[in-house]
């Protein structure tokens, strides 16, 4: 979502014309990608506000981005379904393509969404884990002899995780 909020922000800014509208539209995608309700200081806020308050996607893109987090939020698999469904129906209803496509994405990979609540795992730390050894692959630049590199994967994690196999 926050992609997709960041493209409505990019084509809002090409778009507009007005050379004030797009200086207030200028070095606000920390204020949309960020949480709202850790949003504390007024000046930012009201930065924030101004520039939502100009561009009518923009600004239901921003709201819609805020209230996808309710899914996470319930306590049952059937009330986030309905909670989903709810959004994606408002971002049908919002008539703004980057939106609507978003949506069917969601749809798209709704079970899996939704599976969290028969299962509560997450794939975080896995992610970390690969972008780690990644980087390492990057900063060697290749390693020629594999063993040498499992050797560093586990070396690299020994002390907080426990690889079998």
């Amino acid at each position: 979502m926050n992609d997709t909020l960041d493209k409505l922000r990019r084509l809002a800014y090409n778009q507009e014309a007005d050379l004030m509208k797009r200086k207030v539209l200028k070095g606000t995608r920390w204020l949309l990608l960020c949480n709202g309700a850790d949003i504390y200081d007024s000046c930012h806020r009201n930065r924030l506000e101004n520039a939502l308050e100009m561009n009518a996607p923009l600004m239901k893109g921003y709201y819609l981005k805020e209230s996808l987090r309710e899914i996470w939020m319930q306590v049952t698999k059937e009330q986030a379904q309905q909670v989903l469904m709810n959004w994606v129906e408002q971002a049908q209803d919002s008539k703004v393509p980057l939106l609507q496509k978003f949506a069917m994405t969601l749809m798209a990979h709704r079970s899996g969404i939704l599976s969290w609540y028969d299962h509560h795992i997450s794939t975080g730390k896995l992610e970390g884990i690969n972008n780690k050894i990644k980087t390492m692959k990057r900063q060697a630049y290749g390693y020629r002899d594999e063993k040498f590199f499992e050797l560093k994967i586990l070396s690299l994690h020994d002390k907080t995780y426990a690889f079998v196999g």
